[in-house]
């Protein structure tokens, strides 16, 4: 990518984050309104990494009364029997799933060289044959895009 469209893109990225931290903000002037703007802290949020990609997007879709729910695909250990205990979320399961204008919409979330699965793709496959949408993110610039030409642009879930 040659370096002025580099520059763009980081622009529009930290403008899109930037638009949820004053999002994000406002809700909670709204929900604290006794308690000085001052006292309040900013949270700030980044797509840089997975962790941080998925609360970005499921913070987006709360904030825009969608509903949005993180899913857990990994087993836990038990150290005190010193066992694995495997998951029982089928693999191939996307990150995040979420409800939005009464559609299903489950979004994986692959940050830097982070690819998608044989069974991820299967279970793309699958939500779309059943009539779900099925997104793949990889920052939240291309996030918005997607909610806004996809899931905006049929009526979103409250007025932005």
């Amino acid at each position: 990518m040659a370096c002025s469209r580099m520059r763009e893109y980081t622009n529009t990225m930290n403008e899109s984050l930037q638009l949820l931290s004053s999002l994000h903000f406002s809700s909670k002037k709204n929900k604290y309104r006794r308690v000085p703007e001052y006292a309040l802290p900013k949270n700030k949020f980044t797509d840089s990494t997975a962790n941080g990609l998925t609360k970005a997007i499921i913070e987006w879709l709360s904030l825009n009364g969608c509903y949005a729910v993180r899913v857990s695909s990994a087993g836990r250990y038990l150290p005190g029997s010193k066992k694995f205990i495997p998951s029982t979320t089928k693999k191939g399961t996307a990150d995040i799933h979420a409800v939005i204008n009464g559609r299903h919409v489950s979004i994986e979330v692959k940050v830097g060289r982070d690819r998608m699965s044989a069974d991820q793709i299967k279970t793309k496959q699958d939500i779309e044959r059943a009539g779900g949408l099925f997104f793949v993110a990889h920052s939240f610039e291309g996030f918005l895009f997607f909610y806004n030409q996809t899931i905006n642009s049929n009526g979103n879930c409250t007025s932005i």
